[in-house]
């Protein structure tokens, strides 16, 4: 990484390129520092697959660079080092950047164009969905942001969301399956479970009671044999996709778009005065197919 700088939004190097289409050698501007506090137009460009994209002048071909670079939140604290691959003396590089730029909250290293991609979208979810926000129990700012990245990092539905993202990029996949994947990936994060059958919560509680929209009660009773990860079910006044529930009892969040169950062993209900998880007042999960 060449030209890096860390008080600019953005730093370029110049780079040479072939050409594997007409077998030639090129120049090309790539980014290599990018502030997306500062210019959050780039993470568009990364969403769309856009960034650091390279063309051939003589045949006009286009290809992702595949350079490293750097990924800077300054709002946030957080650095990231990309690399599309792992190099080859991955210790030795870490450890570098470990030592130069460690002053930073938080500094992470990726090494797969699908984890900066899976960031910026949970990133920008997070920020739209006020339902989402309302439900989470992740908290907000570097809390969320660590427990998003170990997720990035660790999960294995990591594999999935890469092959259905590849499949997406080249026409083999639709994105109504991205988003469906991307939809469960954030209930597994947030640690939701799946709908129980019998409609109650592991505390005891009945989940019915929270399942309300538009300050009225939304009828399950059509729609139990048809619960499944595909299915929505509509507020009858404002049309909203409803998923799930939150238990008024503990906070609890269950969503059949994990699939169902028969039932949830029972808990016992916590002690009149304590604080229920994720506060006092009942949610009801809104599909992540509309955005509040």
């Amino acid at each position: 990484m060449q030209n890096t700088g860390i008080n600019h939004a953005e730093a370029f190097s110049q780079e040479v390129f072939h050409c594997g289409t007409c077998n030639r050698d090129f120049e090309a501007r790539i980014v290599t520092w990018v502030d997306v506090s500062r210019t959050p137009q780039i993470k568009q460009q990364l969403l769309r697959w856009e960034f650091n994209i390279v063309h051939c002048p003589r045949c006009g071909f286009r290809n992702f660079a595949e350079t490293p670079f750097f990924y800077e939140d300054f709002e946030e604290g957080l650095l990231v080092a990309v690399f599309p691959r792992i190099p080859d003396d991955r210790g030795v590089l870490e450890a570098s950047i470990r030592e130069k730029y460690g002053y930073y909250p938080l500094l992470e290293f990726f090494y797969d164009m699908a984890q900066i991609w899976t960031l910026l979208y949970l990133q920008e979810h997070y920020k739209v969905n006020k339902n989402l926000r309302s439900l989470s129990q992740l908290g907000s700012g570097e809390k969320r942001v660590l427990q998003i990245m170990k997720f990035l990092k660790e999960d294995p539905m990591m594999i999935e969301i890469r092959e259905k993202l590849t499949e997406s990029f080249f026409g083999d996949a639709s994105e109504d399956d991205l988003m469906d994947l991307l939809a469960r990936a954030i209930y597994k994060l947030e640690g939701m479970l799946p709908w129980p059958m019998d409609r109650r919560c592991l505390c005891g509680g009945d989940l019915t009671k929270g399942f309300k929209c538009c300050g009225k009660s939304v009828v399950l009773d059509d729609h139990d044999k048809l619960l499944t990860r595909q299915y929505i079910i509509y507020c009858p006044d404002c049309l909203e996709p409803l998923a799930g529930a939150s238990c008024e009892s503990c906070g609890r969040v269950y969503t059949w778009k994990l699939g169902t169950v028969p039932y949830h062993e029972k808990r016992k209900k916590p002690r009149s005065g304590q604080t229920a998880k994720t506060g006092e007042t009942p949610n009801i999960l809104k599909s992540d197919q509309a955005e509040s």
